[in-house]
């Protein structure tokens, strides 16, 4: 299912979509990798039914995950950020000092709003070795 699935979408989105959008040929490319992202949740979409159906309810809890996407969110508003700031660099260097950011405010994102696994991960840094 998900090859065909790519397979249909990454040629519509790489061939007729930047025409029919007006956009260069070039950004087929992208399209090629949202296709793969579509395809990837509609198979996890389906394999989660069929285990749901199997043994019973799987995945997160809603607040857990709205706590990760606003955790993300506010880390991407960082990250963002400074690649606005930041004059034009070697790509690596732009990775760190986007990136670094982004990490951090997650994190502490995260942190601020009890996420049980960055308790986790800080309470080994406490622990004496």
């Amino acid at each position: 299912m998900r090859v065909a699935l790519t397979t249909v979408l990454g040629y519509l989105c790489a061939f007729p979509l930047p025409r029919l959008l007006g956009i260069p040929a070039a950004w087929g490319v992208a399209g090629l990798t949202a296709s793969a992202g579509m395809a990837g949740w509609a198979e996890m979409l389906l394999l989660r039914r069929t285990l749901n159906a199997r043994i019973g309810r799987t995945g997160l809890p809603t607040a857990f995950v709205a706590k990760l996407w606003a955790g993300a969110g506010c880390g991407a508003i960082a990250a963002w950020t400074v690649k606005l700031l930041i004059p034009p660099v070697h790509p690596v260097i732009a990775a760190i000092l986007v990136l670094g950011p982004y990490g951090m405010v997650f994190f502490a994102c995260a942190f601020a709003l009890r996420v049980p696994e960055v308790h986790g991960v800080l309470a080994r840094f406490r622990r004496p070795a």
